[in-house]
Parts: C-alpha cells; structure tokens; sequence
C-alpha cells in the first residue's frame, strides 16, 4: 500500500467511520436520483434554462461521491476484512447502504439514458428542420429570387 492509502485506511479504520461514510454516500446517492428526477421532469418540458442549474447542481453531488469515492477505496479493496469487523446489526445496516446506493444508481442510470433519447431527438427533428429550411431557400433562390413589383412591369411594357 503507498503512504496515501494507509493514511486513507486509517481514517476508515472503524467500523463506525466506514458507517458513517456509507451513509454520507448514500445520502448523496438520495440527492443526486432527485436532481435526475428534476432533470427528467425539465428534459420533458423543454426548459433549457432550469435544467443547466440541476446539471451543475448534479456536477456538486458527482464530485462529492468521487471523494468519498476515494475514501472508501481502501475498504472496498479489503471489504471481506472491513466486513467481520462489524457486528450483526453494523453488518445488515452497511449491506442496506450499498444495496440503497446501488439501486439509486440503477435509477439515475436509466433516467438520463431516457432524457439522452428525448435529447437525440430533438436534435434530430431540429436538423431535418433546418435540411428542409436550407433546402426552401436554395430553391427560392434558384427560380429567380425576388419577385418582379407588377406595377414596374406595367410601365415598361407601354413604353415598348
């Protein structure tokens, strides 16, 4: 182990602190499913403006799980080992904290990949709008552009 991974270890070496972090995660987990239930709900009504504020909200969250994330390595690592340190109770709380942690994963997962497809699609029907803008100006433009003032006509067929 470095130097960095044994202070990491020490800081998590009780079973109450390994507690206490699976808590924060889980917590955090909690946070972002409902910034991803917000966003899905935004993605939905085409509110652009609300939906950069969840993502950032989102970013905060993602980034305080990456340093929990860190934290926890080293018991992730030796779980087994971290694991027959806890009591029975300790043992059933920490198995309902991963399993919580996981399944509001699970959900943020399969939310953002539905708003990744509302998202495709709009993208999508936006191009084939501008396609068929592009392609009405290129034909207006090809048969002539402006069309004659009639009354200018009028005068330079008498004059003939």
């Amino acid at each position: 182990m470095t130097a960095a991974e044994v202070a990491t270890a020490d800081a998590v070496d009780s079973p109450q602190k390994v507690l206490d972090l699976l808590r924060e995660q889980a917590r955090l987990y909690e946070e972002l499913e409902s910034y991803a239930t917000k966003q899905h709900s935004l993605v939905t009504d085409d509110c652009v403006g609300p939906l950069l504020a969840i993502l950032a909200a989102r970013q905060n969250v993602s980034t305080a799980l990456a340093q929990i994330g860190q934290r926890l390595s080293p018991v992730r690592t030796r779980w087994s080992t971290y694991r027959r340190r806890f009591n029975e109770a300790q043992r059933i709380e920490a198995d309902r904290l991963l399993d919580e942690a996981s399944r509001r994963l699970k959900n943020v997962m399969k939310g953002d990949e539905q708003d990744v497809r509302v998202l495709s699609g709009r993208k999508q029907a936006i191009a084939g709008a501008l396609r068929t803008t592009h392609s009405t100006s290129q034909a207006v433009a090809a048969y002539g552009g402006p069309v004659p003032d009639r009354h200018r006509l009028g005068r330079v067929n008498e004059q003939s």
